[in-house]
This record gives C-alpha cells, structure tokens and sequence, in this order.
C-alpha cells in the first residue's frame, strides 16, 4: 500500500463512493474499482477503515436494549407534556 501517492480523482472518487461501498450498494465491477483504489491508497485506506468501524459502533449501539425505567419515565413526561398543553 501506498502512502497516499494516488491520483486525487481516483480518491474524490473512492470517496464519494465509500457508503455505498460499505453497504454492498453497487455492481460487483464498480466495487472492484474502489477496493482496488483502496489496496493501494494508503489515505483513502485509513478513512474506509475508520468508517466501517464507525458503523459497527452505531450498529451495536442501536441494537441495544432500551431500559424499560426510560421508557417509563419517556411515557410520563409525554403524559405531562400532553396534559399541560391541551
């Protein structure tokens, strides 16, 4: 891998493509491309790692359980916010 020595084009590219990347959102030739660029970019290379962490982070967090004591005290101040308002 290289230290960044990459055409910029190929990097605002592989870029604008990450999401889509990482989510298996594009054809099997375009996906090739961007991990090709990936395999020798050694910037765009930190940056596709620290998103695909960033989305097992956000993923294990929004797969957790919400403690029902919050859901309770939610339920009650909406209660409290529809009772004074109406």
């Amino acid at each position: 891998m290289s230290d960044h020595d990459c055409d910029i084009p190929d990097c605002d590219e592989a870029l604008a493509n990450l999401y889509e990347y990482l989510d298996s959102e594009m054809e099997d030739a375009e996906a090739s491309q961007i991990r090709e660029h990936l395999d020798d970019c050694s910037g765009c290379h930190s940056r596709f790692d620290f998103e695909t962490r960033l989305k097992i982070v956000v993923r294990e967090r929004l797969s957790e359980e919400v403690p029902p004591e919050f859901i309770a005290r939610l339920r009650s101040a909406l209660e409290t916010e529809t009772s004074a308002s109406g």
